[in-house]
């Protein structure tokens, strides 16, 4: 193509453009290198007049197609030029004397066998779909290579007026796509819940379809946690919720496999027996959350009445989920098993083994009895407590200490107080007007307030608290460190009242305060290292471990007799 047509094309320069053409008239007809018309560059850039100019020398450009099969209304379309498709358009409907002659130009494919309705589709130009539909309904009707129909498209992208214009106008309108997908399970996958409503609206059969894996739109909701989704569906339709993909995995089992318990609950809802489905491994939800260990579904199927068959089932191997937790050595799931007493721990495989069987370590582990671990960690925790205890009488010493210091101070200000009889200011601090003595007030303040507080604390822990003195001893320790600090605040800043201006005493304070903050971060250093926090992690955890199990086995055991 001549490079001075091509730039003219470009930027819609109409004058330049004419001035070649009538110089040179076979300009028009040379191409791009991917065979692209000059009405192509025209209309790719938007320039109406230049595409005119160029359409009312030679119609024929408007069905040549360039290496892509696109002719010029399919790059129109694309690129959402309204104003040039709708000028094309009504030009060749109104040059034929049959309409369905002049269509013939709109229907054409490009290599994708896509109609310019798929293009307006798929970039999510509503005015130019509108326009179409309503100028041939029967675009809607027709799929490309990929299986798309121009609604699929539409709801992929989440445009939910094209959507609507595209059901409005031909209600018959194909809704398939790509790998059997409908333009339901495009929604559902993006999570576009507008477009979601107007489908089902729409079609409510669409709930029911299912791709080339088996899946339907309840499945790919229940994969991504789309509870809302979800529950939608079901509302609907309940039947999809025992349908196998290829795989044999149902909505309940990739919900289990993903972590989603809010989409397991809402299934269970609708499907109390859903839960005895089974994959082809024999396997069920319990089963697939344990590999896949989602330690919150287990937890979830285990407190839910409807889902206790599930709990001592077996799979094809005989494996039941605590085998399942032993050999994929899910600790923590192990746990929640162990301390479940529905659970039978002497269930064996077909190959005559039990949980613990296939891992002699643990077999020899605490976790294989776990009344004897629970013993084992109370008095662990006992004694852990004991050691904090003492630890909480050093603080209290060291809480008490400040406070009377800081008591003191604050009835023996820097500078002393006026005794001139004569004086309205008698009985008040002779450096009332100074910033340090401001200073040195607040941080006796806070001090003291910090060591009462702590001390209190530590007080009320020893005194109420049986299982969580440990809260109160680091509550008391974090404030017994500020009030170490705000004591060495107010020293520094008592002798900057009486001495202020001095440089002597700025380098002794300075000296002051480093060794202060030394001597309190090695405090704190210490008293870290003594606490040791993983292990008070894990004491504050088991505790609480112990304390829920041992609620959920007695209410267990209640309704059991009752």
């Amino acid at each position: 193509m001549d490079p001075r047509l091509y730039k003219s094309a470009k930027s819609g320069d109409v004058c330049f453009l004419r001035k070649l053409l009538s110089d040179n008239p076979s300009l028009l007809y040379k191409l791009t290198p991917r065979e692209n018309t000059t009405l192509h560059i025209a209309v790719q850039f938007g320039h109406e007049n230049v595409a005119a100019e160029i359409y009312s020398r030679s119609r024929s450009l408007l069905k040549q197609q360039n290496l892509d099969g696109d002719t010029p209304l399919h790059v129109a379309a694309r690129f959402g030029h309204f104003s040039i498709v709708n000028y094309l358009v009504r030009d060749i409907i109104s040059s034929v004397s049959e309409v369905d002659m002049g269509l013939e130009t709109l229907r054409i494919r490009n290599r994708g066998n896509s109609t310019v309705l798929h293009e307006a589709s798929r970039n999510g130009h509503y005015k130019v779909v509108e326009f179409l539909i309503k100028v041939d309904p029967n675009l809607a009707s027709v799929e490309n290579d990929e299986g798309e129909s121009p609604l699929y498209l539409a709801a992929r992208g989440g445009m939910l007026e094209t959507v609507n214009q595209i059901i409005r106008t031909n209600p018959s309108s194909a809704h398939g796509g790509s790998d059997g997908q409908t333009a339901l399970h495009a929604a559902v996958v993006e999570r576009h819940i507008g477009v979601i409503e107007a489908l089902l609206a729409f079609k409510q059969e669409l709930g029911k379809e299912a791709d080339r894996q088996g899946r339907t739109p309840l499945y790919y909701a229940a994969s991504l946690g789309d509870h809302r989704t979800v529950q939608r569906l079901l509302e609907l339709d309940t039947s999809t919720a025992y349908v196998l993909d290829k795989d044999g995995r149902s909505p309940i089992h990739v919900a289990a496999r993903n972590g989603h318990t809010g989409v397991i609950r809402e299934i269970i809802q609708h499907c109390p027996d859903s839960g005895e489905l089974i994959d082809p491994y024999g396997q069920n939800a319990l089963h697939i959350a344990i590999s896949s260990g989602q330690a919150n579904v287990v937890t979830y199927i285990l407190e839910t009445p409807e889902l206790e068959g599930l709990i001592n089932q077996s799979d094809i191997d005989g494996n039941t989920p605590l085998h399942l937790a032993a050999i994929a050595r899910k600790t923590w799931i192990l746990w929640y098993l162990m301390w479940d007493g529905r659970v039978n721990q002497r269930s064996k495989n077909k190959y005559g083994q039990t949980a613990f069987d296939n891992d002699r370590s643990m077999k020899k582990s605490s976790i294989t009895s776990p009344m004897i671990s629970a013993r084992a960690d109370h008095e662990e925790a006992i004694s852990a407590m004991q050691t904090y205890k003492k630890m909480g009488q050093t603080l209290l010493t060291v809480t008490t200490l400040i406070t009377t210091v800081t008591f003191t101070a604050a009835f023996t200000m820097p500078g002393g107080y006026n005794n001139d009889a004569g004086s309205s200011d008698r009985g008040l601090a002779l450096l009332q007007s100074s910033k340090y003595l401001k200073h040195f007030i607040i941080f006796d303040a806070v001090a003291m307030t910090c060591s009462i507080s702590a001390a209190c604390l530590l007080f009320w822990g020893a005194v109420k608290s049986k299982g969580c003195y440990l809260y109160y001893f680091t509550s008391a320790a974090a404030l017994t460190y500020i009030a170490l600090l705000s004591t060495a605040g107010a020293f520094t800043t008592g002798i900057k009242a009486v001495l202020p201006h001095q440089q002597y005493v700025d380098i002794m304070i300075l000296g002051v305060d480093v060794a202060f903050h030394i001597s309190t971060f090695l405090f704190l250093f210490h008293l870290v290292k003594m606490f040791s926090i993983p292990e008070a992690c894990r004491l504050l955890f088991s505790h609480h471990c112990i304390k829920s199990k041992r609620a959920k086995i007695q209410k267990w055991r209640r309704s059991t007799y009752f």
